[in-house]
């Protein structure tokens, strides 16, 4: 079996950005490959573009795990081609998409003309639909019977299932802003309709999310985008279409918050639009989890989750074991603050290997300049910012990781007694100790070596 996990708009990236960390972090299940596609006219949307930097990080790193028997990076990663995928194209308005010239004088015209506003159809879309679900709706239907134009799409997917096997898809975006809403429905219509040759061997589940953020527009109020006073209305349309068509997908799961978190920086789209990580976009992730546990041709079943307390999130809220994920955000807090300094330091010549058994031990003769290390090493940034981020919730405690882990930036520990009670259980694993281990002889396989050798075994020696 393999998976196939789809991101449409800007939340269904947000959603991504968490999935990639799980799938590093080795919590997927099984060790199937993830294939991952991005659907989003706004190609050039800073939440895609963050989680695209994690995602080509590993895929420069994915092979450190070559040949050893580890849950560390078991899930490979392939990303599907162009990313992300650009239904509109570029410069493109509505009238454009729609070719309303040759309808300008028809009735088909005039009852264009009355559905929507002259801002709507004249407003270019490079920056998405600008949470106007209507407009994307109208785009994508166009669209949906173009065989051609999806073929880049379904192709990709028809070659993963001509290897054999079966297929699970996912698809993550929002129900209340533009290319979400429009997108989830009609993308899952198209893949049932095209693959209907495959029926027997792929399975469609979504996770739809409901409103949990909000945001207060400054500029150009007169410029077209996302209203969060709409998100209620808009979410309250898409169930209701959504109730009356109850096979659209195989699995459905509904996630979202009671309490608005404001977004620090509004932005309509484009670079400037970076939110930071929520922890809804970590459920959605476990849901994508959970959905590609589930038996090819599960029975539908009914599940709830709730919080033990109104205004705080913690492990015991999260339908996951602690256990891998806290041995992982270990395994990066001590590389970031025992190795990567000492790594740093050889480099410049500032120090010398012999003080460092753990260097000698595995990576002498290692390169540690090569692309796929230094790429590993943005990434272990990358994830303690995002962990940073998921523990500031306005308003709410959020209590994973210690967000005392996170005071300074680049990660470093500015208090190292913070590392043995990480996730606020206490323990004997201290810095101290995990040096230690480092030092002891390893008990897999010798002959493998290289930086995977070395990451395998801090990961090891950060277990409980």
């Amino acid at each position: 079996m393999s998976y196939l996990f789809v991101s449409i708009g800007g939340t269904g990236a947000k959603i991504m950005e968490a999935l990639t960390h799980l799938c590093i972090a080795g919590t997927l299940p099984g060790d199937e490959r993830l294939f991952i596609a991005a659907i989003d006219p706004d190609v050039g949307n800073g939440n895609l573009e963050r989680t695209s930097t994690a995602l080509n990080n590993f895929v420069a790193f994915q092979n450190f795990s070559v040949g050893l028997d580890t849950s560390l990076f078991k899930n490979k990663i392939s990303v599907l081609k162009p990313f992300p995928w650009n239904p509109t194209g570029h410069d493109k308005t509505l009238d454009d998409l729609i070719s309303f010239q040759q309808y300008r004088n028809s009735p088909v015209g005039k009852l264009y003309e009355t559905l929507y506003t002259r801002r709507e159809r004249n407003t270019t879309l490079n920056e998405g639909f600008r949470g106007h679900p209507s407009i994307g709706a109208a785009v994508l239907a166009k669209t949906f019977d173009d065989a051609q134009r999806w073929a880049t799409l379904t192709n990709q997917i028809e070659k993963i299932l001509g290897e054999g096997g079966t297929l699970k898809i996912f698809l993550a975006g929002s129900v209340f802003g533009g290319t979400g809403a429009a997108g989830l429905p009609t993308i899952a219509r198209l893949l049932k309709n095209n693959l209907a040759d495959y029926a027997d061997r792929i399975s469609i589940g979504g996770v739809l999310m409901l409103p949990y953020f909000s945001f207060t527009p400054e500029g150009n109020l007169d410029e077209l985008f996302a209203r969060s006073e709409n998100f209620l209305a808009n979410t309250k349309a898409a169930l209701k279409y959504y109730s009356e068509r109850e096979n659209l997908f195989d699995a459905t799961y509904f996630v979202g918050d009671s309490v608005l978190t404001p977004v620090a920086e509004f932005s309509v789209g484009a670079a400037n639009q970076r939110n930071e990580a929520h922890v809804a976009e970590l459920y959605a992730a476990l849901a994508a989890a959970d959905f590609f546990a589930q038996p090819l041709h599960a029975s539908k079943k009914f599940k709830y989750i709730c919080r033990h307390e109104p205004n705080k999130f913690s492990w015991d809220d999260l339908p996951t074991s602690r256990e891998s994920f806290v041995q992982f955000a270990r395994f990066i807090f001590a590389y970031v603050h025992i190795v990567k300094p000492v790594l740093n330091d050889l480099v410049a010549g500032n120090a010398k290997a012999y003080k460092y058994p753990w260097f000698v031990d595995y990576l002498d003769g290692v390169d540690v300049t090569a692309a796929d290390v230094v790429n590993f090493n943005f990434y272990a940034e990358a994830f303690a910012a995002w962990l940073k981020q998921l523990e500031t919730l306005d308003g709410r405690e959020v209590f994973l990781i210690d967000s005392a882990m996170f005071a300074s930036n680049p990660a470093k520990l500015v208090d190292k007694k913070l590392f043995a009670s990480i996730d606020g259980k206490k323990s004997s694993l201290d810095v101290r100790e995990v040096w230690y281990r480092l030092t002891e002889p390893c008990k897999f396989d010798s002959t493998v070596k290289g930086f995977g050798k070395f990451l395998r075994r801090l990961y090891d020696c950060c277990a409980v």
